[in-house]
């Protein structure tokens, strides 16, 4: 295998959107504040910390091409961790006195949306190499 397939470019995509959605704001209250996002203390430091362990975990499982079923294993384990950051900013957003689920949600949550859709592109991408190398093994 080598390193430039198109899925190491989606894997990259999804490290490089996931990576710039760990420092937007999430959250805004009604004057238009940021009360998510980024780096800060407190409950807020788990949607950064799930969001820059996917960036990472994106940008490792592009160079583990020699193992591809551990590569489309990442894929899935960083889809459950983008759902599992999205789940948790819903979470808190339930919680906040000053935040209605709909109104305070920005345009920055559809990053880790995008972020998805690569990564079942590669995964699907990763799945086309696997059958066209386990093809070529029979034709031998």
């Amino acid at each position: 295998m080598v390193i430039q397939r198109k899925q190491s470019l989606f894997l990259l995509i999804a490290a490089i959107l996931m990576g710039l959605f760990a420092f937007m704001p999430s959250l805004i209250d009604a004057k238009g504040t940021p009360m998510l996002g980024g780096y800060s203390e407190g409950i807020d430091m788990v949607p950064f910390i799930l969001n820059c362990l996917t960036a990472l975990l994106s940008f490792i499982t592009i160079f583990k091409f020699k193992s591809l079923s551990f590569q489309k294993t990442l894929c899935v384990v960083n889809i459950l961790l983008i759902i599992a950051t999205l789940a948790t900013i819903c979470c808190i957003a339930l919680t906040q006195k000053d935040c209605d689920l709909l109104g305070s949600i920005t345009y920055y949550n559809a990053l880790p949306v995008i972020a998805i859709i690569f990564l079942l592109l590669a995964h699907k991408g990763i799945s086309h190499d696997q059958r066209l190398l386990s093809g070529s093994s029979r034709i031998r």
